[in-house]
């Protein structure tokens, strides 16, 4: 007895530590990756989640405007700061905490599993497949979708506390599980059906209660009905009402008192139609359906053609897929309900991105992550049916045992107990491997902005997003005419999207066409009177114009949308610069600093200032401080060595500057200054 207890030990230790490990290796190349897709607001210029100092905005009305998001999603802000605190902005961290939320995550699903079900084989199949599946490398690879990986988390806890209180009635268990649920909605939003599985689950798997497992089996529909209804009505108090207060708790909090008002704005049904919003749903539906089996050519934009009508091809080979799949399901209700109750969970926790509240992108892979759970379960009792005959003939009562009624211990949840068929062990081998390299490959698409979008483009040639951020990822390689090209091909799609205005002008002022530029800024506010950084880039125009006091009321405007704004203020120091303000300018720099200690740019405009006001000492310490926080700061290195010859006549030092500042920008406008005086400096030496 005492060497099955070792052996049951060791071998859920090792269902522990393989689907972490495989997570590990699977998403290893992912860690190389920079920032992608929404990255670059959620993180790279999201200054709220720098300073701990902003952490009590999370609580108030205020989260919008100063964070990235759309929707209120405190538990994952709170997780980025943690990463920036550690990070900054080394993209290779986030990449960390998301790969190590996954594997996480697969440990959970092993845990989940053999908690309802008593079978570790069949539970280390679902873990281990879960772990490699491709669909999820959307929700891995790209920081911004880490809602999914945590909403999972506490979503998969919350249920698998529920499960131990049932089991033990240990009290702890049931507020924890409350608490993991509270944290799952603060999340992201799908995780709201919970309850609702729950509930699903006492009824479907639990079936009659009986404290004689033959007698449950053996009588399924002996006073059924009856059975049902007094098993569940102690559960009503005991358990259930918790959770419909937990929902309740979250919907006020979510749409009365912290409810961002833009949602309503930028979200809305296709064409504005209910009708049209139904039939596109069921196409994407049967999408999700096609994808789940077949999760081959991933794409990160799906664009979804609208449906009207039923009497499309689509819509008719949409509408017979869907009846299909409810077929199959109700051949499962009345042959395995196991099978029937993970079938359910794909289509339930689906509900919540079917466009019932207008989602602005209704059809995604990250929004597979959570029904996919139930996927790689189903998937786990289809391969353990053909790889232990024992279990198959489990799987076939009408009736599911209660779990605590089962041995843990017992032969039968051993991994090795029943014969397995080498056959079914290739075909298993096979998918996993298959699973892996799929993932493995589909990490590198998400490699950087550029190689991700120029993909995505190939696939969905009439993707608005893919165009913009093609561009954006064009514009960040300095190839500015390409990406001029990649806006307008956006603008013909949609030619009153203010985002794409904006970035044309970016791109104009980058190639020094600032009249271009200014109108493109001017379209952008025309259509957008509150875009928040349109008014700083116009500022940065004015100031190139010459047009300083309609820089600083364009910087100011901007400050008055977004109060933390740190490149705003510090684009208004330098205003007030040019303008001899010099008292005004530093105040603005300053403010910069006080938001935003790590911005380069404040810094180096600080130490010019400090310059022209001859405190050196403290120019030559903002400058260095610049190029510890950004080595390749091309016109901080130049501020520094000119500085060091003039005042400290440090030649050497003077040297070294100077011919970094060359080899970052051989370009600049000072550059034949720079190299004339570099060459002073070495005739001189």
């Amino acid at each position: 007895m005492k060497r099955l207890e070792k052996s049951n030990k060791y071998q859920t230790i090792f269902c522990l530590i393989l689907p972490f490990i495989i997570s590990i290796v699977v998403y290893l190349n992912c860690l190389s990756n920079s920032f992608v897709y929404d990255d670059e607001s959620t993180i790279i210029n999201n200054y709220f989640i720098r300073h701990w100092s902003n952490f009590p905005y999370i609580f108030t009305s205020k989260y919008f405007s100063l964070s990235a998001e759309l929707t209120y999603r405190p538990v994952v802000t709170v997780s980025y700061f943690i990463d920036y605190t550690f990070w900054h902005l080394n993209s290779s961290g986030y990449h960390l905490t998301n790969v190590l939320l996954h594997a996480i995550n697969s440990i959970l699903v092993f845990i989940f599993t053999f908690l309802l079900l008593r079978k570790r084989l069949l539970a280390l199949i679902a873990s281990v497949f879960f772990s490699s599946y491709p669909i999820f490398s959307e929700a891995v690879n790209a920081i911004g979708f880490r809602e999914d990986l945590l909403a999972f988390m506490f979503f998969i806890l919350a249920f698998i506390c529920y499960l131990k209180a049932n089991q033990l009635k240990f009290i702890p268990y049931y507020p924890l599980s409350l608490c993991c649920f509270l944290l799952s909605l603060f999340s992201k939003e799908m995780t709201i059906t919970l309850p609702v599985l729950i509930l699903l689950s006492d009824i479907i798997l639990r079936g009659l209660p009986s404290n004689n497992a033959n007698d449950t089996a053996s009588s399924p529909n002996k006073n059924k009905k009856g059975n049902i209804i007094q098993y569940l009505r102690p559960r009503i108090l005991h358990y259930y009402t918790g959770y419909f207060l937990i929902t309740i708790f979250y919907i006020l909090i979510r749409f009365f008192f912290l409810h961002n008002p833009l949602e309503s704005k930028v979200n809305a049904y296709p064409q504005d139609s209910l009708l049209t919003n139904l039939f596109t749903m069921i196409h994407v539906l049967s999408s999700y359906i096609k994808l789940v089996f077949l999760p081959f050519s991933l794409n990160t934009d799906y664009t979804v053609p609208f449906s009207n009508s039923p009497i499309k091809l689509s819509s008719l080979l949409s509408i017979l897929l869907f009846i299909v799949t409810g077929i199959i399901s109700f051949r499962m209700w009345l042959k395995n309900k196991i099978i029937f109750f993970f079938i359910i969970w794909c289509f339930v926790t689906l509900i919540p991105v079917m466009n019932i509240f207008p989602l602005s992108n209704i059809m995604a892979e990250r929004y597979l992550y959570i029904p996919c759970a139930g996927f790689s379960i189903f998937i786990a009792i289809l391969l353990s049916k053909k790889m232990s005959p024992s279990y198959s003939l489990c799987l076939k009562r009408d009736a599911y045992v209660h779990a605590s009624s089962m041995d843990i211990n017992s032969k039968n949840s051993s991994l090795y107990t029943s014969f397995i068929n080498p056959f079914t062990i290739s075909i298993l081998s096979c998918i996993l491997a298959g699973n892996a390299y799929l993932t493995f490959s589909r990490n590198s698409d998400w490699k950087d902005g550029l190689r991700l979008w120029a993909k995505t483009v190939k696939t969905s040639p009439d993707s608005i997003r893919a165009h913009i951020n093609l561009g954006n990822a064009y514009e960040n390689r300095g190839l500015n005419s390409e990406a001029i090209e990649e806006y307008k091909r956006a603008l013909g799609i949609n030619p009153n999207d203010a985002d794409i205005y904006n970035n044309l002008g970016i791109c104009y002022d980058n190639m020094n066409m600032l009249e271009d530029a200014t109108s493109y800024f001017l379209e952008c506010i025309d259509i957008n009177p509150r875009h928040k950084r349109v008014y700083n880039n116009l500022g940065v125009v004015f100031v190139k114009q010459r047009r300083l006091d309609e820089a600083i009321n364009s910087f100011n405007q901007a400050i008055s949308i977004n109060p933390l704004f740190p490149d705003a203020y510090c684009n208004l120091g330098i205003a007030y610069y040019r303008k001899g303000l010099l008292n005004e300018a530093e105040r603005s720099f300053k403010k910069a600093l006080n938001m935003e200690y790590y911005h380069a740019k404040a810094h180096n405009a600080l130490g010019i200032l400090y310059n022209n006001k001859g405190i050196y000492d403290d120019s030559i310490k903002e400058f260095e401080i610049a190029l510890r926080i950004k080595p390749d700061y091309a016109n901080a290195h130049m501020n520094l060595g000119v500085t060091l010859l003039k005042h400290r006549n440090d030649k050497k030092g003077a040297l070294f500057h100077l011919k970094e500042s060359i080899r970052i920008e051989s370009h600049q406008e000072q550059a034949n200054g720079i190299k004339k005086l570099i060459k002073q400096l070495e005739q001189a030496n």
